[in-house]
């Protein structure tokens, strides 16, 4: 049983870290309506790092952001440190999660329950991180769409597909990690931590009385 929640949890991992890595490097996690925008003759996106910027007639290319790398504004600064470092810790997660399967042979089964357990504990602060960005990310975009400030702004944007790519990955890499730790924790069926040493029976005395009665 342990061993089957070993490998389930090792698939969903799997998924999150593709989904994680998909979210780092996309540049839809917010893109402008043309049913709000004031401009109507194209479509913006914007991610992390870029702005995907898509012309009617189809033709799309990329820009980056007015502000140089390192005067961008500090939220943004933070959302992309918190997905370097969920990418890191899910990548780690994956590969000790990897090593603790049952069909590997580079541990033995004591030294696979703790790499599982290390391997929980980093998918649930890759998720945390991931939730903590996009959900960061979108309160944003919440904020700017109904802001009476920015009403006559040019783009108006909505949540971008790499959002919702987010919040499942988010979710997938904390199940994984909670299984990981409860199906690991305390001893399992397949090893026992203290083993128990019998001794040889002690022959019987041949001087001992004869106790037998007719």
């Amino acid at each position: 049983m342990v061993h089957l929640q070993r490998s389930v949890a090792c698939f969903g991992l799997c998924l999150s870290m593709m989904g994680t890595g998909f979210n780092i490097g996309s540049p839809l996690w917010k893109s402008s309506s043309p049913r709000t925008s004031k401009v109507k003759t194209l479509v913006t996106s914007e991610g992390l790092w870029v702005r995907y910027i898509t012309e009617m007639d189809g033709s799309t290319h990329y820009e980056a952001f007015d502000q140089p790398f390192f005067a961008q504004p500090a939220y943004l600064q933070a959302q992309r440190a918190m997905m370097i470092l969920a990418c890191i810790f899910i990548v780690s997660s994956v590969i000790t999660s990897t090593v603790s399967l049952p069909c590997t042979s580079a541990l033995d089964e004591k030294a696979k329950r703790y790499a599982a357990m290390t391997a929980g504990v980093l998918a649930i602060l890759a998720g945390i991180l991931t939730l903590v960005s996009v959900s960061w990310y979108s309160s944003g975009i919440v904020f700017e769409y109904f802001n009476p400030n920015l009403q006559g702004a040019q783009f108006k944007y909505e949540f971008g597909p790499a959002l919702y790519v987010g919040w499942v990955s988010s979710v997938l890499a904390i199940i994984a990690g909670i299984l990981l730790l409860c199906c690991n924790c305390g001893a399992t069926e397949e090893t026992d931590d203290y083993p128990y040493n019998y001794g040889p029976a002690k022959p019987v005395s041949s001087t001992r009385p004869n106790t037998e009665y007719v």
